[in-house]
C-alpha cells in the first residue's frame, strides 16, 4: 500500500426544547409541518444510517470498506428514541423505507467488525475552547457511557481515537495541556485541524500536504498524545463533493508529495459532517464511497481505519515521533473560533454556562449524577453557532433548565 484513504464522518444533532418537552432537533423536523424541513430530516435520518446500510452491502459482496464515524452521546440516544418508538421504520423515501438506525450498526459490528471504527467524542457536542475546563472530562465520560449502553463494553474497548467537537481545540499551554490529560485517560490518538498548526499560513502547499500524511506527536508541557490530520478541503473537500475518481486521483498526487519525505505509505483522512447538505444527504455515498471501494481499491491505493494504520505502519502509535506545534490561540476546522466566542450573545451564553457549571461543581457527587446531563446538554455548541435568535432561546432555555434543577437540589 503506498496510500491509505479513510473517509470519516462526523454526525450531530441538538436537542430542542418544544411545547414543554425536549426532543431531538431531528424527531421536530420530522414532525414539521414544512414540507421542505420534514423531506431534509428523512435526508438526514438516511444520512445516519448510510454507513451501516452500505459497509454491509460491499461487505456481504466480499469487498472490504472502511469508515471513520463519531456520533454525539445525543444524537446516539435521539436516533435509538426513533427506533423505539418506531418513527424510523414509518420513514420512506421514494422506494426506499429507512428502517432503524442504531439495529443497523449492531448488526454490521457483529458482522463485519472490522469495516467501521467509532471514535469517541463530547457528548454534548460543546465547543472545547469555551467549555469550563472542568466539564471536559464529564463531556468525554458521559459519552463512554452512552456508547457502552447502546453498543455494550466489548465495543466500547475498541474506541481507541477522539474527535474534538468541530475540531475546536485551545492553544494556551495550561488548556492544551489539561484537555490532552482528559482525552488520554481513555483514548491513544485523535484528529486535527491542519489549521491548528503554528504558521500554518505561511507553510508552502507540499510542506502541508507532507505534515498531514502522517501522524505527529503533540507535547504540551508534561503531557503528550499522537494526532492525525484531517487534508484541508482545498486539497479534497468532501462535503463539497469528490467523486471517487477524484479521490484516487488526489491520493496519487499525496503520495507523490509524501514520498519526498517518508518511504511509509502516506495517510489521507478526509472528515466532513456526515449529514449536512446535498452532497452528504444524497451522493457521497452512491458516487463516492461505493465506487471507491469496489472500483479503486488496488495494491497502490487501499483503506484502513486509523487505528489500524497506525498499528500496521507505526506499530500501533509507538514509531510517531515526529512532534507537532500548534498555534498559540487554538483552531478549529472552520480555522478561528470567531463563531463560538464573538458577539454579546455568545458572550452572554458563555458567562451564563460558566456560572452554572460553578454551581454544578458546589454540589456533592451524588447530587451531580442527578443534574449533570442537565449541565453538559446547556454546553451544547449549536445554541451559539449558528448565530440566530432561535438557537440562542434555545441555549437560554436549556440552562435555564439546569439552573432549576440545580436549585432544587440545593
Amino acid at each position: 500500500m503506498d496510500v491509505c484513504y479513510v473517509p470519516w464522518l462526523h454526525m450531530h444533532q441538538p436537542l430542542v426544547f418544544i411545547e414543554n418537552k425536549i426532543v431531538s432537533n431531528l424527531e421536530k423536523m420530522l414532525n414539521s409541518k414544512d414540507s421542505r424541513e420534514n423531506w431534509d430530516a428523512k435526508l438526514m435520518l438516511r444520512a445516519y444510517k448510510n454507513p451501516a446500510k452500505y459497509v454491509e452491502m460491499l461487505s456481504s459482496k466480499g469487498f472490504k470498506p472502511k469508515i471513520m464515524l463519531d456520533f454525539s452521546g445525543v444524537l446516539l440516544e435521539s436516533l435509538l428514541e426513533l427506533d423505539e418508538k418506531g418513527i424510523s421504520e414509518e420513514i420512506v423515501i421514494g422506494n426506499e423505507k429507512v428502517g432503524a438506525v442504531i439495529k443497523s450498526y449492531l448488526d454490521v459490528l457483529q458482522k463485519f467488525p472490522k469495516a467501521i471504527e467509532f471514535a469517541g467524542t463530547a457528548y454534548s457536542h460543546c465547543y472545547f475552547p469555551v467549555t469550563p475546563e472542568e466539564d471536559w472530562i464529564l463531556q468525554i465520560e458521559e459519552w463512554r457511557e452512552t456508547f457502552k449502553r447502546i453498543f455494550g463494553l466489548r465495543e466500547l474497548k475498541k474506541v481507541k481515537g477522539f474527535w474534538l467537537p468541530e475540531m475546536g481545540i485551545p492553544g494556551k499551554k495550561e488548556l492544551l495541556k489539561k484537555l490532552i490529560k482528559c482525552i488520554k485517560e481513555y483514548y491513544d490518538w485523535m484528529i486535527l485541524p491542519i489549521q491548528s498548526v503554528q504558521s500554518y499560513e505561511s507553510l508552502p502547499y507540499e510542506k502541508i500536504i507532507q505534515l498531514v500524511c502522517k501522524p505527529h506527536l503533540l507535547k504540551c508541557l508534561n503531557e503528550e498524545i499522537i494526532v492525525i490530520f484531517r487534508v484541508p478541503t482545498y486539497f479534497i473537500d468532501q462535503q463539497a463533493g469528490c467523486d471517487a475518481k477524484g479521490v484516487y486521483e488526489k491520493c496519487l498526487e499525496a503520495k507523490k508529495i509524501f514520498s519526498k519525505s517518508s518511504d511509509k505509505p502516506a495517510l489521507v483522512v478526509t472528515a466532513s459532517d456526515g449529514e449536512n447538505g446535498n452532497v452528504m444527504m444524497n451522493e457521497f455515498f452512491p458516487n463516492t464511497f461505493l465506487p471507491f471501494f469496489t472500483e479503486m481499491v488496488n495494491e497502490k491505493i487501499s483503506s484502513l481505519t486509523v487505528s489500524e494504520f497506525l498499528q500496521e505502519f507505526y506499530d500501533e502509535g509507538r514509531e510517531v515521533k515526529d512532534e507537532i506545534e500548534l498555534k498559540e490561540l487554538g483552531a478549529s476546522w472552520i480555522d478561528g473560533h470567531e463563531s463560538w466566542m464573538l458577539g454579546p450573545k455568545r458572550v452572554e451564553a458563555i458567562k451564563r454556562i460558566k456560572e452554572l457549571s460553578s454551581e454544578f461543581h458546589k454540589l456533592s457527587e451524588e447530587k451531580k449524577e442527578k443534574v449533570k446531563k442537565w449541565l453538559l446538554i446547556a454546553e451544547t455548541s449549536c445554541y451559539v453557532y449558528w448565530g440566530i435568535d432561535y438557537w440562542f432561546e434555545q441555549g437560554k432555555k436549556f440552562a435555564s433548565l439546569a439552573k432549576e434543577k440545580i436549585k432544587l437540589l440545593k
